[in-house]
């Protein structure tokens, strides 16, 4: 599955359509800042105060206090009852709506405006 992943936004799924004017999941990362040199302490509490449920959280490679960050972060979260999933498993790929802010979200078993 194909994903663009738009920075400096939210933690959101949604779809956007591209020039062939087919859609395709988009995610807006929850940046946790880790790359302008914040302290892992610092990056633990911003993303930590941000999380919920469906959270994408944003981390960068080259970021240096990020694996100290990760060490503490992990296991807090799981602690608060968030589990880690692939963005793939986030996405509706059945019975689902669209709002007018591109937000997907599960249907109930209506029938009704089923993709």
């Amino acid at each position: 599955m194909t994903f663009y992943l738009y920075f400096y936004a939210n933690a959101k799924l949604s779809y956007s359509e591209n020039v062939t004017g087919r859609a395709f999941p988009t995610v807006a990362g929850r940046d946790s800042l880790d790359w302008k040199d914040l302290s892992a302490a610092e990056i633990t509490q911003r993303v930590s105060e941000n999380v919920q449920n469906g959270s994408i959280c944003l981390f960068h490679n080259e970021a240096k206090h990020t694996p100290e960050a990760l060490e503490q972060l992990i296991p807090k979260l799981q602690q608060e009852g968030y589990s880690f999933v692939p963005v793939s498993q986030l996405i509706y790929k059945q019975s689902y709506s669209i709002d007018h802010a591109g937000r997907q979200s599960a249907l109930q078993a209506t029938g009704a405006n089923l993709y």
